[in-house]
């Protein structure tokens, strides 16, 4: 087996770092339990559209605690519409969400790790076709 030129062993080390960075990316990236509240509280705010037209669900301020937020607002809205206010479809892609949630984090983290290494492979394998030694036409 030939050794790694100097070149070769930075481009090597270049990669390995590369690919953990994308990783940790990935992993504190999507999903995280803020962002699936904030999903909640979007489909929320759909809802009461639905049943208020006058509630415009794009002009609504964020607060810094959208699980607050979305009781408060389910709150008010069952008080005023009682049944007709149906989130039981928000609340159950939610509970989906959050259960599923480690899992798609592992499957997220998997294929960003995955698909940068296919990516530095891809990138060695053209360097070292096209390298020193290769034919020029």
């Amino acid at each position: 087996m030939r050794r790694l030129s100097r070149r070769e062993t930075l481009l090597a080390a270049l990669a390995a770092l590369w690919l953990v960075v994308a990783a940790v990316s990935a992993a504190l990236d999507w999903p995280t339990p803020r962002r699936l509240a904030e999903e909640r509280l979007r489909l929320a705010y759909l809802a009461a559209n639905a049943v208020d037209k006058d509630f415009r669900p794009y002009d609504q301020p964020a607060a810094n605690d959208p699980e607050a937020q979305y009781q408060q607002l389910v709150a008010d809205f069952r008080d005023r519409f009682g049944e007709r206010f149906n989130i039981a479809e928000a609340e159950s892609r939610h509970a989906d969400a959050v259960a599923n949630m480690d899992r798609e984090r592992v499957g997220v983290v998997a294929f960003a790790a995955g698909s940068t290494a296919l990516l530095w492979w891809l990138l060695f394998t053209i360097g070292r076709l096209l390298g020193p030694g290769a034919r020029r036409a």
